[in-house]
This record gives C-alpha cells, sequence and structure tokens, in this order.
C-alpha cells in the first residue's frame, strides 16, 4: 500500500490537461476449473506495433490502459499451462475485458490461437459511437471533413455538420475536441470561428461520446469527441493522393437557377514506418487545399444587380507528424505535432450583405504533444502527458469605411472588425490506473493554463444606424429611381469610400447620405480593445470500475474543476456596474453508472446511470466584460434630431444631449452551467456479426448564458411593465440606481431606468430560469464486415426545449421574468433523424459505398417586421408594435384597432397580458424535410504484392433533392416560410445544403 500512496501522491501532484480516451485492455486469467492463476505474464503486441507486458496479480487480474486503439496480439503464459494468444480488435474509447482460460500443459505444448472481435462493451455504462477506420477510409466525405461522419452516431442529430461541431447551434460549453488524449478545441468565443481541423488520411479513427462520460472526462456539459491520430509500424506504408471538384458537373441551385462557380483540389500523402523495428516508429502527413470558388451575393441596394458573383479563393495546409518510442515492455513515449492554416481572401458575412462588408479570414492552428505510459506494477500504470496548442484567427475589413444602415440595407466595413483572437492553451495531466480486487480504479488530475489575448476593435470608424431607406425622390418635378438615387450617394460604388457623397450639394436628386441618416443614430467606439484574459483551469477526479459480481460493473466516480480567471473577478469599474467577485468554486460532480452482462457471455448488456457535467465557458463573454464596460473603452452613441441633425463627418460637434453607450459586461452572480444527464439502454450482439444498441437519454442544462438589460426596473403600480427590479423599489419612493455614472432616467416615462450614461446595460447572466431539456431514444445497428459487405444505421427520435440560444441571446422580454417566456422548442430540434451507411466489394477491385440521411426538419427562428415597443432590442423582435393586432391574410381588422398581416399559423401569435403586446412564438418555423444520398464508385488494382492504385468517383446528393439551411422566419412577410438560395461555396456554408456535386480521386498507397 506504501507503494500505492506514494504513487497516487505523484499523479495528484503531476496534474495536467484534458481528457483521457481510455482505451486499453483488462481481463483475468484462470485456469479450466475457474481458479486463478497469479503472476501469469501478458504481453500485449499491436500488429506491427509496440508491446506491453504485465503480470497478474493475486486475484489472476490485469490491466494495460491507455493503448492506441487498433489490432492486438493478447499472450498470456505462465509455468505448466499452454499458451493462449487472443487477437483483438479495439476502437477508441473501449476497455475490453479479455478472459483467459490456460489449459494444463503436455508434453508438447501447443499455442492456442483464437480471434475475439470486440463487440459488446461489457465495462462501461457511457453512451457513445465509433466512426471505425474502414467507415474514415472508405465512405464518401464532402469536402474531406471528417467530422461529417459523425452523423453515423445516434444521438447526433443535425442535418448539416457547421463549424467542425456534431452540434447544432446551441453549442456553448457543450462539447469538447480531443486529439491523442488532449483538448484542442477552440474556447475563445463560438464554434463558428472555427475548430482545429486533422486530414482524414491522418487519423485512423474516433469516437463520440453523447451521454454520459465517467469522471476523467470534464470540461463539457453534452458530448466529447474523442479522435485518434496515425502511427508508424514495422512496414513501411504511405499514400499519395488527389480529390477534384468543378461546377462543370454540378447542378444549379433550386433557387436562384444558377451554378456556383467552383475549382477545388485536394492534394497530399503520408509517410510512416519504423526507425529501430520494435523499437521506434514515425509517421507523417500533409493535405493541402486550393479553392476558386464565387460568392453569389444579391445586395439589397437599389438598382444593384442581382446575384452578382464576386471571386474568392481559399487555401488550406493541414499537416501531422507523430514519433512513437518503445523503450521497454513498461515504457512508451510518444510525441506529435499537428496544425493547420486556412486562408479566405474574399469573405462576405451572408448572401445578401453588401460587397463593402467583404473582409480577408485567416485561421492558424499548431499543437505539441508528448505522452509517457509507464507499467509501474502489476498493480499500478501511471501516463502522464503535456501540450502546446495555439488557436488564431484574423477578421480583416477589406476597405476601411463607416458602417451605414438605411433601412434594411447596410454599407461599408463590418463595424466590429478588425478581429484578432490568439489562444495558447498549455495542458498538462496525470492519470494513475491502480488494480486491486475487484476494483480498477483511475485517480488524477490535470492543469490547463490558457492565455486568450488580441484585439478586438468594434465601432472604430463609427456606425450610423436607423438611417432612412434608399427610396425614389421628385425633384423640381422629375422623379428619381431609388437606383439612381443610390448611384448619386455612391457614384464609384460602395467600395470605395472616398467618394461617397456625404453633403451632396449639387446633386440632381438633393440627397445626400447625412440628409438620409439626419434622424438617425451614431457610434463611435475608442479606447483600448486589447484582450487579455489569463486562465488557469484545475481538474481532479477518482473512477472506480468495480465488478460487484461476474455480470455487474458499476461504475463510480466524482470530478471536480476549477476556471480560475474566466470571470475576471479583479475587474473594478468606476462607472457604478457591479461585476462579479468570486469564480465558481463548487463545481463538484458524482457520476455513477452499471453494466450488467446479462448471460455472462459478453453477448447481451443493460447499461444506465446519472451524472452531473460542467460545461466549459468559453472566453468571449469575459473578453465582452473586458472591453466594453464604458471604462475600459468607450462605444459613445448619440441620436439626431430636428434641431440637431446628425453628420455623419463630425457627429459629436453640436450635440444635443450628452454621448450614451450600451455596455455589455458579466452579471455580478454568474456561475458556471451545468447539465444533469440520465441514460439507461441494451446493447446486444445479432448473429452475422451485428451489434444492436437502444438508448434513452436525458440531458437537462441548468444556469445557461442568456444576456438581460440589467437598467430596467419595475413598477408596482404599473403591471403593464413587468420589468426586472435591480434594486429594491417601493411605490412612491425615490429609484435607488448605484453610483457613479448610472443614475435614474426621468426621460422614460413608466420605465424607471437607471440608464442616464447608457443605452442598454446588456450584461450576460446566467440565471437557472435559462437552460434546456433534451430527451432522445438512439438507435443503431452496425454490421461487420462478411461477404464483402459492412454497413450500419443510426435513427434518433428526440425533442429539445431551451430558453437560450447562446450566450448571446436576447430574450424577446430583455428582463427576468421574461425569460419563463423563452422556454419553446429550440432552433436545434429536430424530431426525426436518420443515417444508413452501406459498403460493399463487388468483383474485380470494384466497390460501391453509400450515406443516406434523412433529417426531418429542424426549428429556424422567427420574427415580426414592426417596430419594437420602447425598452425592447432582442436579437430577434417577437414582439408586434404597440397597439398592433396580427390577422390572419384577407381577415377584416376589428374596429377601433390597427392590424398588420401576419402569414403564419395564427396559433402561434398571442397575446401577452403582462404588457399588453402581442407577440409571435420563438422557432416556430420547421424546415422541410432532408434528404440526401452521397455515393462513391471505386476500382482498386493492386500489384507487387503491397501497392496499389485506387481510381474513384463520389457523388454528393446524388439525386439531387432541394434541401435547404434557411428560410425566411420574417411572420409579416408574404414570403414567410420559403426557403433561400444556398449559391455560395464559401467556408461556413454547410456543404449538406448544396444540390448535386461530382468528385473524382486518385490514390497511391502501398
Amino acid at each position: 500500500m506504501k507503494t500505492f500512496y506514494g504513487v497516487l501522491l505523484i499523479s495528484l501532484l503531476l496534474v495536467s490537461a484534458s481528457y483521457a480516451q481510455q482505451t486499453g485492455i483488462s481481463g483475468r486469467v484462470a485456469d479450466t476449473q475457474g481458479a486463478a492463476i497469479a503472476n501469469a505474464t501478458v504481453e500485449v503486441k499491436q500488429v506491427g506495433g509496440a508491446a506491453f507486458t504485465t503480470k497478474t496479480n493475486s486475484e489472476g487480474s490485469y490491466l494495460i490502459p491507455s493503448l492506441t486503439a487498433g489490432d492486438y496480439i493478447v499472450t498470456v503464459t505462465a509455468d505448466g499451462f499452454t499458451t493462449v494468444k487472443t487477437k483483438v480488435t479495439m476502437l477508441v474509447g473501449q476497455t475490453p475485458a479479455v478472459d483467459t482460460v490456460l489449459p494444463i500443459g503436455g508434453t508438447s505444448d501447443a499455442v492456442i490461437v483464437r480471434s475475439d472481435a470486440v463487440a459488446v462493451d461489457t465495462t462501461s455504462s457511457t453512451v457513445a459511437g465509433n466512426i471505425t477506420p474502414d467507415d474514415v477510409k472508405n465512405l464518401p466525405i464532402n469536402g474531406r471533413n471528417y467530422m461529417e461522419l459523425a452523423t453515423l452516431v445516434p444521438g447526433v442529430r443535425v442535418n448539416a455538420i457547421t463549424n467542425d461541431t456534431p452540434l447544432g447551434g446551441s453549442n456553448s460549453g457543450k462539447f469538447q475536441i480531443n486529439l491523442d488524449g488532449l483538448q484542442v478545441t477552440q474556447n475563445t468565443a463560438d464554434p463558428s470561428f472555427g475548430q482545429p481541423r486533422f486530414s482524414p488520411d491522418a487519423i485512423s479513427q474516433f469516437q463520440i461520446i453523447t451521454n454520459r462520460f465517467d469522471a476523467t472526462v470534464g470540461r463539457s456539459s453534452g458530448i466529447a469527441v474523442n479522435v485518434q491520430s496515425k502511427t508508424g509500424a514495422n512496414q513501411v506504408h504511405g499514400s499519395v493522393f488527389g480529390y477534384f471538384r468543378n461546377d462543370a458537373f454540378s447542378a444549379a441551385d433550386p433557387i436562384a437557377r444558377a451554378v456556383t462557380p467552383l475549382s477545388d483540389q485536394q492534394f497530399g500523402g503520408t509517410f510512416g514506418g519504423p526507425i529501430r523495428k520494435d523499437k521506434l516508429w514515425y509517421f507523417g502527413s500533409y493535405e493541402g487545399e486550393h479553392q476558386s470558388s464565387g460568392i453569389t451575393d444579391s445586395s439589397l441596394l437599389p438598382g444593384a444587380a442581382s446575384n452578382l458573383v464576386f471571386p474568392q479563393v481559399i487555401t488550406v495546409n493541414e499537416y501531422l507528424g507523430r514519433m512513437d518510442y518503445q523503450a521497454s515492455g513498461k515504457d512508451h513515449i510518444f510525441v506529435r505535432g499537428n496544425g493547420f492554416t486556412f486562408k479566405n481572401n474574399q469573405t462576405l458575412a451572408s448572401g445578401s450583405a453588401d460587397p463593402s462588408a467583404a473582409y480577408y479570414a485567416t485561421r492558424t492552428n499548431y499543437t505539441f504533444l508528448g505522452d509517457w505510459n509507464r507499467t509501474v506494477s502489476s498493480r499500478i500504470v501511471n501516463d502522464v502527458h503535456g501540450s502546446y496548442n495555439h488557436f488564431e484567427w484574423q477578421n480583416l475589413p477589406l476597405i476601411t469605411s463607416q458602417a451605414i444602415t438605411f433601412g434594411a440595407v447596410t454599407v461599408g466595413a463590418p463595424y466590429n472588425y478588425p478581429q484578432i483572437f490568439v489562444q495558447n492553451v498549455q495542458e498538462y495531466r496525470d492519470d494513475l490506473y491502480y488494480l486491486m480486487g475487484k476494483h480498477s480504479f483511475k485517480l488524477g488530475g490535470e492543469y490547463l493554463y490558457s492565455a486568450n489575448t488580441g484585439l478586438f476593435q468594434q465601432n472604430l470608424n463609427g456606425t450610423a444606424s436607423a438611417c432612412a431607406s434608399i427610396v425614389a425622390k421628385t425633384v423640381n418635378g422629375i422623379t428619381y429611381s431609388a437606383a439612381q438615387v443610390a448611384a448619386d450617394l455612391f457614384p464609384d460604388g460602395t467600395t470605395n469610400p472616398s467618394s461617397w457623397n456625404y453633403t451632396n450639394t449639387n446633386d440632381t436628386t438633393q440627397t445626400s447620405i447625412n440628409s438620409l441618416c439626419a434622424l438617425g443614430t451614431f457610434v463611435q467606439g475608442s479606447g483600448n480593445f486589447h484582450v487579455n484574459i489569463p486562465r488557469s483551469q484545475l481538474a481532479f477526479w477518482a473512477q472506480d470500475d468495480y465488478k460487484v459480481i461476474t455480470r455487474v460493473t458499476l461504475n463510480l466516480g466524482l470530478r471536480y474543476d476549477n476556471d480560475l480567471g474566466i470571470f475576471n473577478t479583479g475587474l473594478k469599474l468606476t462607472n457604478g456596474l457591479l461585476t462579479p467577485k468570486s469564480n465558481d468554486n463548487h463545481e463538484f460532480a458524482p457520476r455513477i453508472g452499471f453494466v450488467y452482462d446479462i448471460a455472462g457471455d459478453g453477448k447481451t448488456v443493460i447499461r444506465g446511470g446519472a451524472g452531473m457535467f460542467f460545461a466549459d465557458v468559453a472566453a468571449n463573454q469575459t473578453i465582452d466584460g473586458q472591453i466594453f464596460n464604458g471604462v475600459t473603452s468607450l462605444q459613445e452613441s448619440i441620436t439626431g434630431s430636428a434641431t440637431a441633425p446628425l453628420n455623419l463627418q463630425s457627429p459629436f460637434a453640436n450635440p444635443t444631449a450628452a454621448p450614451r453607450q450600451a455596455v455589455q459586461p458579466l452579471g455580478p452572480n454568474v456561475v458556471t452551467p451545468y447539465s444533469l444527464q440520465i441514460s439507461g439502454g441494451v446493447q446486444r450482439e445479432l448473429p452475422f456479426h451485428s451489434i444492436l444498441t437502444a438508448d434513452y437519454v436525458h440531458t437537462r442544462v441548468y444556469h445557461d448564458w442568456i444576456r438581460l438589460n440589467s437598467n430596467l426596473l419595475q413598477d408596482p403600480n404599473n403591471p403593464q411593465f413587468n420589468l426586472k427590479p435591480s434594486s429594491k423599489y417601493v411605490a412612491g419612493t425615490t429609484v435607488s440606481c448605484p453610483t457613479g455614472g448610472v443614475t435614474p432616467d426621468a426621460t422614460q416615462g413608466a420605465f424607471n431606468v437607471c440608464a442616464q450614461a447608457f443605452t442598454n446595460i446588456n450584461q450576460f447572466f446566467t440565471p437557472n430560469e435559462s437552460g434546456s431539456i433534451y430527451d432522445a431514444l438512439q438507435l443503431g445497428l452496425r454490421h461487420s464486415l462478411q461477404s464483402g459487405f459492412t454497413g450500419a444505421v443510426a435513427y434518433t427520435y428526440s425533442r429539445l426545449k431551451d430558453s437560450s440560444e447562446s450566450p448571446f441571446y436576447y430574450p424577446n422580454k430583455p428582463f427576468v421574468n421574461g425569460i419563463h417566456d423563452e422556454w419553446a422548442n429550440g432552433q436545434d430540434d429536430q424530431r426525426h433523424t436518420l443515417t444508413v451507411t452501406g459498403d460493399y466489394a463487388i468483383k474485380y477491385g470494384l466497390s460501391l459505398s453509400s450515406l443516406f440521411h434523412y433529417g426531418s426538419g429542424n426549428a429556424f427562428p422567427t420574427s415580426v417586421g414592426t417596430t419594437q415597443p420602447t425598452g425592447y432590442a432582442p436579437s430577434y423582435n417577437r414582439t408586434f408594435a404597440a397597439n398592433t393586432v396580427p390577422i390572419a391574410a384577407g381577415a377584416t381588422c376589428p374596429t377601433g384597432s390597427t392590424c398588420i398581416t401576419v402569414y403564419n399559423k395564427m396559433a402561434n401569435n398571442y397575446l401577452d397580458t403582462a404588457t399588453g403586446y402581442y407577440l409571435t412564438k420563438r422557432d416556430a418555423l420547421y424546415g422541410r424535410n432532408v434528404y440526401r444520398v452521397d455515393s462513391r464508385l471505386q476500382e482498386t488494382h493492386k500489384f507487387g504484392g503491397r501497392f496499389r492504385a485506387v481510381l474513384a468517383v463520389e457523388a454528393f446528393n446524388l439525386f439531387n433533392h432541394s434541401n435547404y439551411g434557411t428560410y425566411n422566419g420574417i411572420v409579416t412577410s408574404s414570403s414567410y416560410g420559403l426557403p433561400q438560395a444556398t449559391t455560395s461555396a464559401a467556408t461556413g456554408i454547410p456543404v449538406e445544403w448544396r444540390p448535386r456535386s461530382l468528385q473524382f480521386l486518385g490514390r497511391f498507397e502501398f
């Protein structure tokens, strides 16, 4: 026991970073009578690779954890017994129990060789799915993004893989990506800014845990993705490949009736082998991409040509190198370096943005990792590893100008660029495995030091909003069209700001930018926009996989997390705004699960359990609070009036009122969101090499992020305004507001607002009312290779309700009492999701693989097209204007009412008695069903024994079904509910929505 406590102490001191994949082999060695064989030698050797050796303990048990998934030979030797070898194929995340019975040896001992495929997991209650090496190698992957294969896993319920994550839009803090056991997730801001990329030829396989991880896994309240890189072997192996797409083989967008320009080449290769056989191996890979495409823009500027196409060039480089060293039978060391670069020379935020909003986008990522695994004794194994991960993105405007909004049209550079963010993370982790009788303990800790730095300049060049629309104008009896007026305002186009006509005193239309913006609002940013968020993340855990009896295993775990620095407790503001004073130091997460092997033969198990899981908090909220707090930087705004019209060239020259600003710091009592996960299911091995899984899962997220307007107070004598009190308020007394720049504002009438210095105080909060509820039935069927055929089916029936879409979600009623009304079907709510795959080797080197995906159509946000009531400023306006009644098309407006025609179901519009306003329901628009078939026809030529050449053609959306990813959600628009075109090949546009396209490929492998 002294050895145990000594190694445990070292384990807890060598704290480190991120997730362990928990891939390994355990088992029990016994004689033919069932008696345990102690001190038997167990060698676990990867086919063509490293070997690990241990001894059985007094109970005959052994454990070799932290292995690379793949094919292994387990050899068990004991004096007086016949040696037994067992071939095992392991997938990522599996820890199969390879129990061995040794016959008594005779005068001529024979070696018995069996072949066992790991089928049913009898040791873990985790709900997960694996993407096998054959899946990665043989199935068609649109865009060669490995994450496209995530839909093969039950529980992944999206129609499109966006932002390199297997979740939909509501994914902040709800997932992690781990490569070779350590975290590589970009966590500065929303995943839309990208995640690390890996070539499918650089990874061997990956696992997606959709529910109920053990205690060694943390910092995700939803799912975890474990990716494994390829390794070298005793035989030299490699590949050279090229994948080619061109718009000549693409179908037209069904709405735009145009083919997206595209010329895409993806190319690269791999090379691996031994430096010293059975001791030292290497592996390297490279993949590049050059894509020439076009941005199809439908600018809303009057007179602009529709469907303008702007050239776009995207270049991507992905690389990975790895070296493995087998120092002894007890020690294995490996190091890895990987990274990618991405450049897009011209990006538009959306298909209807004005060309002046184009920007240059880059992403850069690289990681270095080292791992040392040592078998200390037959009972103890220790694994220590560390890494350094760098992720950076830049969004730089192509022009420098003000951003000006005329009605629904915005012209000029993006208001929140330039944008440079850098994430540097040092990770250190230690896992200790201790085998004692029926207990298999996992103890350890980890430490991450994250430095989030960069530059985030917002409204630096000025932003004008609420300017009058550009419309036709009559001057001296001559009518000028809106297009002619726009041409006068921008004589040299919107992308040449020096020619913009602000004053325009001599033009024929007598219209100028200043005249249209005279009553608008102007915002100017100034001050310090540099980002610096240092974070220290700690975690400790203890996990016991306790085999109560031969057929029953309990998974018992407790994890503790703490993110020091994420709430920026040192920020003290002089303007009266309250910010967090402490971090969330109470993140204890108990977890319990069970696995019951019904017959004891490893063919049918019942599994289930429950646990708490804390989210990983993105730095974005803290970054905004550090910069946009009214002290570090200013976001001053002023609104023009009849007596002092706005002049965009000198907006603050003669203001009639002091400039005000909007701020968005963290709320004073924020906590880390967490989820309760519950699951129960069955896994069954069927005839013909098939495995069936069925699980019910429930996930309830608490204290999710949301933004609220803190400067609104409640007037109890006027219940029409059901607002959140930010201080004690008694009718007839003076409103008490924080000191400093925040004082009562009598100009707001019935709204008693602490906002003299601020237009809005949009603080980030984590109230208990904000969260989500997910329930699902997840079914999976996988058929292993037999008669040349493999296949899989993944089906999910689910429901998702939530009250917050993301940390930047702003409720329709921007106060705590309004969050209750936000509960509705979430944007990621999709009831039915089905993916079917098959791969069949025909004859003569021909093979056919296909992937069919069906999605019942997910929810989309809905809004109204009317002016918002005073005090409302939500992301999606769902409140009709004051004294406005929605009616169906053709209906008669009630006498004395002001009506507006709506085109959604009338049942989705209702009167909110608390405010007296009509509202429309959130996310009430469901998209059309999605059907997609992707196929690959491949011919393989083998020669020279170990060489082969592959030629193939892949068809994506083979039957050219019209699938859509965006819809018009404005209920007051006659085109409400109609899909919108997807005509850009730019990154960020999910490939799943595109019309049919073909890809040709050639590979040479050895």
